[in-house]
């Protein structure tokens, strides 16, 4: 098996000692992924990997156009072709997010008011929840990004996600464009299908440093993801270095952890304006939940002095293959794993060069590789996550 180790956060601030003091401190928490299989579909189109069904290992695949949405077995056999976009009872405008749930398919609608429709096994909708937008201020589509989860709660499921359009639209004007708005907005929801019960809450932690600082940073709409093993709710703001663990009680949020995340390739110490070229700053880009795991993506930033000298010579440089290229050589996905415990630790590459798609509620991370030639297929590899302590933990109760 290829395994690829990964040393807890106390080991990265230790890269750069001497040997003899490296073994005698970076003995604590550790990761490994563990690589496990490939998943092979038979397919010349570009396909995403759109979920997987922690019950029997079925698969949804989509391609970006999702006119062709493929449900596969564990090894990639194609069962079933999903007519799910369309304006028919059993379909969804743009159904481009999809969560499986006890055998059922959730899939969000971003459009018309981006409720949740549900689906049974038979992928006939039984279901559709409240709209979770309040209005239409922006669209953000990511064909990895899937923006909630499902969380166990007393004995029943909970969808736990943000919807930066479920913030009152009269917060989304030029005169709120201050610090204020991160005290109001409630990006942030937990919808229970049994009461059909939807409760919003703001996404912006209270101790998140630009709020207390009152800061404007722009409408960086912190990602929100719930551990399908814990009941244990992550909120990662795009800007900055926190990360912050909670519970849902009593219809709100409960802090229970605040982490400081690090990693050697991220210049944390870079500030960020919202009126500036975004790839200037190293900002969070994405949030993923396993089952005890959450893994953390970022893009390393395009430094200033580079951007300056395009900008001097090029009036359009964003638009500039010349730019282009510099931007590929700079803009690089990188990744941080965080336990249920809080504890972070960075993952300095991935084991093989390509795409994190989904990591499952078992911990599984499905990368497809990187490849510079059409293929007859798409290829995935799964790697098992897996967490070694020294010293017995007590999990957060």
């Amino acid at each position: 098996m290829r395994k690829l180790l990964i040393f807890g956060s106390l080991t990265y601030v230790l890269w750069s000692c001497g040997e003899d003091e490296l073994a005698e401190k970076s003995s604590g928490f550790e990761a490994e992924l563990v690589w496990l299989d490939s998943v092979v579909v038979d397919s010349f189109i570009d396909l995403t990997l759109a979920a997987v069904d922690p019950e029997d290992g079925r698969m949804i695949f989509k391609d970006r156009s999702l006119n062709h949405i493929l449900l596969t077995d564990l090894k990639g056999e194609i069962l079933d072709t999903l007519e799910l976009k369309g304006e028919a009872p059993d379909q969804v405008s743009l159904p481009v997010e999809m969560v499986f749930d006890e055998g059922g398919l959730i899939v969000k609608d971003l459009e018309a008011g981006m409720p949740l429709n549900f689906f049974n096994k038979d992928f006939k909708k039984v279901k559709k929840s409240p709209s979770l937008a309040l209005g239409l201020s922006f669209l953000e589509i990511n064909p990895y990004w899937v923006s909630f989860s499902p969380i166990q709660k007393e004995g029943k499921i909970l969808l736990v996600g943000m919807e930066g359009n479920g913030v009152d639209p009269e917060l989304m004007t030029e005169s709120w464009k201050k610090a204020e708005f991160y005290d109001q907005a409630k990006a942030g929801f937990v919808y229970d299908p049994e009461l059909d019960s939807l409760w919003r809450f703001n996404s912006f932690p209270e101790n998140w440093e630009y709020r207390k600082t009152r800061e404007w940073k722009g409408y960086v709409f912190p990602f929100v993801q719930a551990l399908g093993e814990e009941e244990l709710i992550g909120v990662l703001p795009r800007v900055g270095n926190q990360f912050f663990l909670y519970r849902w009680e009593n219809q709100e949020l409960i802090p229970v952890k605040e982490t400081l995340l690090s990693h050697p390739d991220r210049n944390d110490r870079l500030d960020y304006d919202s009126n500036d070229d975004y790839f200037l700053y190293p900002s969070f880009s994405d949030l993923k939940a396993g089952g005890h795991y959450f893994l953390i993506q970022f893009h390393t930033e395009i430094p200033v002095a580079v951007r300056d000298e395009y900008k001097a010579r090029i009036p359009d440089y964003r638009n500039n293959p010349e730019f282009n290229e510099a931007f590929q050589k700079y803009w690089k996905y990188k990744y941080l794993l965080v336990n249920q415990f809080g504890e972070s630790y960075p993952l300095r590459n991935l084991p093989i060069e390509g795409t994190v798609h989904h990591l499952d509620k078992n911990d599984v991370l499905y990368i497809k590789p990187k490849s510079e030639v059409e293929k007859d297929n798409n290829v995935f590899y799964r790697y098992q996550i897996l967490g070694k302590t020294e010293e017995k933990r007590t999990q957060i109760k």
